[in-house]
């Protein structure tokens, strides 16, 4: 298997796994439902999982427009797209955003960046992508997200591709699952 295969499976199996999982699993009525009086709700986590992963993708490895250009009106958030960039829960947005078009953003978002690696000149995942501007276009306050700018700076594209879009969806759907399994829709 060659790396552009390996990544492109990966990427699918994330996919597949969300939708199996998580969102096939879990009723949209249920989504904003919060357990053990603290953590976050579904629908946050599968939107900030698709921030971080549209933002370092699209934004800076490729420099193209986001996928959420196209689906924040279905969404529900317009402005402001850096909120879900952070790990703890944005009550207010949750309160905004549309379960089921979170749903078809997230799918957007990993179906892109597969039909981009089938064709792309992976040598650009070894440039470092501004990450500072990055954010920053997007208003992200620095005061707020010291993290994610130091956590972003300086890193090569790969570590975007190999991490943001990869690595954090996993970490995010094990955590949707255990959410799942803890709101008592395990399938198994």
């Amino acid at each position: 298997m060659d790396l552009r295969a390996w990544i492109i499976s990966d990427l699918v199996s994330l996919q597949t796994r969300l939708a199996g999982g998580v969102l096939e699993q879990i009723p949209h009525e249920r989504r904003a439902e919060r357990l053990d009086e603290g953590g976050v709700v579904p629908t946050y986590a599968l939107w900030h999982m698709s921030r971080h992963h549209d933002v370092a993708v699209n934004k800076m490895i490729r420099g193209v427009d986001e996928v959420i250009d196209s689906w924040a009106d279905r969404v529900g958030v317009g402005d402001d797209l850096w909120r879900g960039l952070a790990e703890a829960q944005d009550h207010e947005l949750v309160d905004v955003l549309d379960p089921e078009a979170v749903d078809g953003y997230v799918a957007a978002v990993i179906e892109e960046t597969a039909r981009w690696v089938e064709t792309a000149d992976l040598s650009v995942l070894e440039e470092v992508p501004d990450s500072t501007a990055a954010l920053a276009s997007l208003g992200t306050p620095e005061d707020r997200f010291g993290w994610l700018y130091a956590m972003w700076a300086d890193k090569p594209g790969s570590f975007f591709l190999q991490w943001e879009a990869i690595g954090h969806g996993y970490n995010h759907l094990g955590e949707l699952i255990s959410i799942r399994n803890r709101m008592g829709l395990s399938p198994f």
